[in-house]
């Protein structure tokens, strides 16, 4: 049996040259390629695992940054917070007088801390400065001061690290305000209507 099974092979190999040992190598490649895929998958999984981690711990690490910044300014401010904090609520209770001078003091105390950690007030109320458009807003919607223009600061604003916060408000000048139109003449006089002149008749 085993004698004819030899011989069959024998006369397939003869009727096929090199198809068998061509779908054994076929088959070996396959083989190979499906377990690089596979490996490859694995190492796709892996680099998107590593990658979210990495996102999540920068998330992380970002909000300990803001966290720690956070505490580093509410210790430099605290004690001027805490005596605002005092000041108003003896003033509220009436259990005893609040200076204006003492809340001033503590006010500019606060600003001034405020500068250490990048927060500056742009302009000086009654200030007289060129409007800017970046760093000023008109008070009032009725009217628009042209880049440049003399204003007056009346209301102080806010930067933070050179970078406009909130804007100062700003208004014209009081000899800019309500400049009355001059007086329009006639080019074409002859075009006027007659004047009685009966009433500039004096009376004898």
């Amino acid at each position: 049996m085993s004698t004819i099974m030899a011989r069959a092979t024998q006369a397939l190999r003869r009727l096929l040259p090199g198809n068998a040992d061509q779908t054994l190598r076929l088959r070996r490649e396959l083989r190979e390629a499906r377990l690089e895929i596979a490996e490859r998958d694995k190492t796709v999984e892996r680099l998107r695992a590593e990658l979210t981690r990495a996102r999540e711990g920068a998330e992380e690490g970002a909000r300990q940054r803001t966290r720690a910044d956070l505490e580093q300014l509410v210790t430099t401010i605290g004690s001027p917070l805490v005596q605002l904090s005092t000041q108003a609520h003896l003033h509220r209770s009436g259990s005893a007088q609040v200076r204006t001078a003492d809340v001033v003091e503590v006010g500019t105390r606060l600003l001034r801390l405020l500068r250490d950690v990048g927060v500056d007030t742009i302009g000086e109320a009654g200030a007289p400065q060129p409007f800017d458009p970046n760093r000023h807003e008109p008070l009032s919607a009725a009217t628009t001061p042209a880049p440049g223009e003399q204003v007056l600061i009346r209301v102080v604003g806010l930067s933070l690290d050179g970078r406009t916060i909130r804007k100062a408000g700003v208004e014209r000048p009081e000899g800019a305000r309500g400049t009355a139109r001059p007086a329009t003449t006639n080019p074409h006089p002859e075009n006027n209507p007659p004047v009685d002149e009966t009433h500039k008749k004096e009376v004898r």
